[in-house]
């Protein structure tokens, strides 16, 4: 039974829908040219909802997810298509609407004011689970001491870790 049974599809999935808007991914089908010309149960714009959402529920089968697709967006009917049928409206679509839709809606939440968003000039982002090797010297030793979680290797680095 999957963790989340029983909270609304609201919740689940409205929230995509809240930051990615149909008109918004619209717009990117009609750039890309993959805009439905006539319609069809996996349209161009459910496929960019249903891939999104794969990449969200990745435990989830293309069912599951198109199960929870059509009540939040309401372009299906009550069948669900099998999965080849998914499979060639995934690559009838293609990457280029997802990579638009990306380009639309990435960037920075902090605006330009805020001090708290800059450190030295630079912009301030979150990066999670990275390594960074460095080579072994005076100034990155002195900089890093303590911090060395992997000794000096063959190549004369090492990592440190925060």
């Amino acid at each position: 039974m999957h963790p989340w049974i029983g909270l609304s599809d609201e919740v689940r999935l409205g929230l995509l829908t809240e930051w990615i808007v149909p008109e918004l991914v619209d717009d990117v089908l009609t750039a890309c040219g993959r805009l439905d010309a006539k319609p069809r149960p996996l349209s161009s714009r459910f496929m960019v909802y249903f891939v999104l959402a794969l990449a969200l529920f990745q435990q989830d089968s293309y069912d599951d997810v198109a199960e929870n697709l059509v009540g939040t967006l309401g372009e299906m009917d009550q069948s669900v298509p099998n999965k080849s049928s998914f499979t060639r409206a995934r690559q009838q679509l293609g990457a280029a609407p997802l990579e638009g839709v990306f380009r639309r809606v990435a960037g920075a939440i902090a605006p330009p004011t805020l001090e708290a968003a800059f450190w030295r000039g630079m912009r301030v982002a979150a990066v999670d689970g990275f390594l960074l090797d460095v080579p072994e010297n005076d100034t990155t030793h002195a900089a890093l001491v303590g911090r060395w979680t992997v000794p000096v290797g063959p190549s004369g680095s090492r990592r440190p870790g925060w």
